[in-house]
């Protein structure tokens, strides 16, 4: 229960800090292989077909629009697709 209420704080973070902790844990996954050849099914309306590539396209566009409101419906989505790989 607590690391539900944890990943749920988290994902009303947005500061530099937590940006930078889940782009580490990105470029950590990518280094180290640690993601399935495949797709990755995260709900019913999202399915990532290539994880190796989402993960990389994942790191640009989180890198250079953090800031910027808009793009918090991508991260939180992000950190949706880390819960996942996490559970496996």
């Amino acid at each position: 229960m607590n690391k539900v209420k944890s990943t749920m704080a988290e994902e009303n973070k947005y500061d530099q800090e937590s940006i930078r902790e889940l782009l580490s844990w990105a470029q950590n996954t990518l280094n180290n292989k640690t993601y399935p050849e495949g797709g990755l099914v995260l709900d019913k309306c999202i399915k990532v077909i290539d994880c190796k590539s989402h993960i990389e396209a994942m790191i640009q566009m989180i890198s250079k629009n953090w800031e910027n409101p808009t793009f918090y419906p991508t991260i939180d989505m992000f950190r949706k697709f880390r819960e996942k790989l996490e559970e496996i």
